[in-house]
């Protein structure tokens, strides 16, 4: 399947909502389908406190990663392919608090 990046500005706008957003995970792995795996998203915050993401999943389609996401009632900023995939190296443990 094709790798896409979907980036989601201002998804969460605090420490919290990212928190109860992290604990539904297992939720949202089980409403994907055989068309759709969800690999890894990057939180980052936003210089007016809200947080933003960078999503990475496999996908048969961007129309797939779209439905996903209305269902969920995430933005979708845009679903872009990927094209290359350099890895200088595994992503490291996030850094306690």
């Amino acid at each position: 399947m094709p790798l896409y990046v979907v980036p989601r500005t201002r998804a969460w706008l605090s420490e919290e909502e990212v928190a109860a957003a992290t604990d539904c995970m297992p939720a949202v792995n089980a409403t994907l389908s055989e068309h759709i795996r969800w690999i890894r998203s990057y939180i980052v915050g936003e210089d007016d406190g809200t947080f933003s993401a960078y999503c990475v999943y496999e996908a048969s389609n961007p129309e797939v990663l779209r439905r996903h996401a209305d269902a969920l009632g995430l933005p979708t900023d845009a679903v872009k392919p990927v094209t290359v995939t350099i890895v200088a190296a595994p992503d490291p443990e996030p850094a306690a608090a």
